[in-house]
């Protein structure tokens, strides 16, 4: 089984994250120049991808990740010897789905 990234590589992005507090100061000296219109280039990110930066940020710099049991785990994978507990993985999807209902 090989398992792929479905969100792409976002790296670029995150580490180029864009300070709230710049923006008003550079509008202001913008205007304060009397600039009809900004000049360069503009970008605009949806709710999704803000969210998703966040979220990885968050996970990546989370202190609970085990890279040991990563690691362990992906041996597993490759080597064939993987063996999940179907029953328990079946019951923890059930209780998860739950929990998103009520």
């Amino acid at each position: 089984m090989e398992i792929k990234k479905v969100y792409g590589d976002i790296g670029a992005y995150s580490s180029q994250q864009v300070q709230e507090t710049q923006r008003p100061a550079q509008e202001q000296s913008a205007s304060q120049a009397g600039q009809a219109a900004q000049t360069g280039d503009k970008v605009a990110l949806s709710p999704e991808a803000r969210l998703l930066a966040s979220t990885l940020s968050t996970a990546t710099s989370a202190p609970d990740v085990r890279s040991e049991k990563v690691r362990e785990l992906k041996e597993q994978v490759q080597s064939g010897t993987y063996k999940p507990d179907i029953k328990k993985a079946a019951a923890n999807l059930l209780r998860d789905e739950v929990n998103l209902i009520g």
